[in-house]
């Protein structure tokens, strides 16, 4: 008998819905697969402006147009983010409450990005596409720092517009994109023999930040051995990407007066500095992505996200071998991940992190992500409503970690009683709030899940017998969600 896709499509996407029939494990490769081998139509399908439209409470017209702009245009970003720190000094001056422009400027961006993730996960057919997106937002975590949440909801589309290229490429794209120089302090960066210091229009100097998490995170690790001389190069050739807004130019861009002249060096290689600035980032981004450090770094993240917390060496060494022979080219790396996950046996051994999680459970019962928008101003009110209120409260929002190396991969980092309490009361909305109901919820609350519905989340007999002997049904809800099988796939 043909396997059905219930195991991998929970293991490498968001699960399946009770109210439509299993597919064949072989249909969700073949789905998977072609997602990644034509990527143009996953790219293309953002689906931002419907979204917006779908929303009909708490948005006006303008609004929808403000938040669609700053998702797919960066300069739209940089110029509303400039607008809202003009709003905030006037407000301030006029001793204005702050949170309205705070709502604006912090939450509502977070919020978008939030809403469109839960809304490309649970409303699209590209299951594992969205798991790899979900992952590089991880890998590259971008928070909120410095004003930089108008230019987060274009970062996030950003990068689920080039992960299907080089590692070079993305690694660029990354380490110069608004979001990313305002959150690691390199907009302030400047050379120490620049032009901008000369004239002394600045008294600024150089900042390491984004240098060091370019060699320490997106590339090599510290497992390269580099130094701090190789810091302070990466950080001289960083000096002077900057996010413009004067002279009616709003962008990220290397802006050259304030960079740190000459030449400078990286792990033994040489760069020389020129006056675009472009060629010489490129070059040493490239060099990097294309050491086999960075390739078992990138390789052992996929197998620790997708396949296990402490993932086999053969495995990393497969992918490591993948990308080193396809020079950092990531759909090949996929697609190999892709045949790992098809040699597995299905087992329920890798814990789903808050987010994955929540929209699991949303898909499993056929429930829409919370479509509320926080209220201008919001005074950081915790709301059932709100998909950012919910992924906070679980543990996992996207543009709220507290470091630069972002959230966990591993189980025990999850497993505590604070964590799983949160996602006991989350698991308690559905059947009962409004905002949780359908009619899958609706026919379990009455009659409780049938052994086959339980049968395909490959549960333990204890907690299969556990979820069907639990009164009222209302409580089976809780019961399955929180079980060891379904915190794990």
């Amino acid at each position: 008998m043909e396997n059905t896709a219930d195991w991998i499509s929970r293991r490498a996407g968001f699960g399946f819905r009770l109210s439509e029939d299993p597919i064949s494990e072989k249909q969700w490769f073949t789905n998977a697969r072609n997602s990644v081998e034509n990527s143009k139509s996953y790219i293309s399908n953002n689906r931002i402006k419907p979204l917006l439209k779908s929303i009909k409470r708490g948005l006006k017209d303008e609004e929808r147009k403000i938040y669609s702009g700053i998702t797919l245009n960066q300069t739209a970003a940089i110029v509303y983010r400039n607008q809202l720190e003009k709003e905030e000094k006037r407000a301030e001056k006029a001793q204005e409450d702050p949170d309205r422009v705070y709502t604006l400027k912090a939450r509502r961006p977070i919020w978008l990005s939030a809403i469109r993730r839960a809304d490309l996960c649970l409303n699209t057919k590209e299951d594992f596409a969205n798991r790899l997106w979900l992952f590089w937002l991880n890998y590259f975590t971008v928070s909120q720092a410095n004003s930089n949440g108008p230019c987060i909801p274009h970062f996030h589309e950003m990068i689920r517009k080039n992960m299907f290229g080089n590692m070079s490429g993305l690694v660029f794209k990354v380490i110069s994109h608004s979001a990313m120089i305002l959150y690691l302090d390199n907009n302030n960066s400047t050379g120490e023999n620049s032009k901008a210091r000369k004239e002394k229009w600045t008294t600024d100097g150089t900042n390491e930040n984004l240098a060091r998490e370019t060699l320490e995170l997106y590339t090599v690790t510290p497992g390269n051995g580099y130094t701090q001389d190789d810091v302070n190069g990466m950080t001289n050739i960083l000096t002077g990407w900057k996010v413009k807004s004067w002279d009616n130019v709003y962008k990220a861009q290397f802006v050259n007066d304030y960079h740190e002249p000459g030449t400078h060096k990286v792990l033994g290689k040489k760069y020389k500095s020129t006056k675009k600035g472009t060629r010489q980032l490129k070059d040493v981004v490239e060099d990097l992505t294309a050491l086999e450090d960075t390739a078992r770094h990138v390789s052992f993240r996929l197998c620790q996200h997708f396949i296990s917390d402490e993932p086999n060496p053969k495995h990393v060494e497969q992918l490591t071998a993948i990308y080193i022979k396809n020079k950092g080219k990531l759909t090949a790396v996929y697609l190999g991940l892709l045949d790992i996950l098809q040699t597995l046996e299905h087992e329920q051994d890798k814990f789903l992190n808050p987010e994955v999680w929540a929209y699991q459970s949303l898909k499993t019962l056929n429930v829409g992500p919370p479509t509320g928008v926080p209220l201008v101003p919001s005074f950081g009110r915790f709301k059932i409503k709100n998909i950012d209120s919910i992924l906070q409260e679980l543990g996992l929002l996207h543009g709220k970690a507290s470091q630069p190396n972002g959230w966990a991969e591993v189980e025990d980092d999850w497993l505590s009683n604070e964590y799983l309490d949160r996602r006991v009361s989350f698991s308690a909305l559905f059947g009962v709030n409004p905002s949780y109901k359908s009619d899958t919820c609706m026919s379990i609350k009455k009659s409780g899940f049938s052994v086959t519905d339980l049968e395909r989340f490959n549960l333990s007999q204890y907690s299969q017998a556990f979820v069907s002997d639990s009164r009222p049904f209302q409580s089976q809800f809780v019961t399955l969600l929180c079980s060891p099988g379904f915190l794990r796939s």
